[in-house]
C-alpha cells in the first residue's frame, strides 16, 4: 500500500494519510497549540479504527482525547500501523500490527476501568501521591 492510495473497507475509503509515515509524536514536549492539532490529526484515525474494527467504547470510551495515557497509547498505534504498512515494511509486520492492536485494546481496557467513563460521562483520573506517605502507628509495630 502507498501512502497516495486510500484504504478501501467494504466500499468506505480511510483518507488519504492512511499510509503516510511520521516519527512518533512526544506529547509532554508539545505546547497547547501543537497538542490541540496533533489531538484533532490522532482524533480522525481514531475514529477510523474505532469503525473498522468495531471497538467498544468501554476501551476508547468517547473522551479518550482527555485522557492522556490513552491519546499517547493510541498515537503509538497509529505510528506502528503507518510503519506497518510501508512500502518498504516486510510481509509479516501487517500481523505484528495486529498483534500490537490486541495488546494495545487490553492496556486501553485497563486505563478506561480505572475512569468508569461512559458514553455519558467523563470521570477524570484520581490524582496519585508524589511522596511515599508515612506509615501510621499501628503500619510500624
Amino acid at each position: 500500500m502507498t501512502s497516495q492510495q486510500p484504504l478501501d473497507i467494504d466500499g468506505q475509503l480511510y483518507g488519504p494519510g492512511f499510509g503516510e509515515l511520521a516519527s512518533p509524536v512526544h506529547w509532554p514536549s508539545l505546547t497547547e497549540v501543537e497538542r490541540e492539532s496533533r489531538t484533532a490529526e490522532l482524533r480522525d484515525w481514531v475514529d477510523q479504527l474505532v469503525a473498522r474494527f468495531a471497538i467498544d467504547t468501554r476501551v476508547i470510551p468517547p473522551c479518550w482525547p482527555r485522557h492522556n495515557g490513552m491519546v499517547e497509547t493510541l498515537s503509538a498505534l497509529r505510528v506502528h500501523e503507518r510503519a506497518s504498512y510501508a512500502d518498504s515494511a516486510p510481509a509479516t509486520a501487517a500481523i505484528d500490527w495486529v498483534r500490537a492492536l490486541h495488546d494495545v485494546e487490553s492496556l486501553l481496557r485497563d486505563l478506561a476501568g480505572k475512569t468508569q467513563c461512559t458514553t455519558q460521562i467523563h470521570r477524570p483520573e484520581l490524582p496519585r501521591a508524589t511522596h511515599p506517605v508515612k506509615p501510621t502507628h499501628t503500619e510500624t509495630n
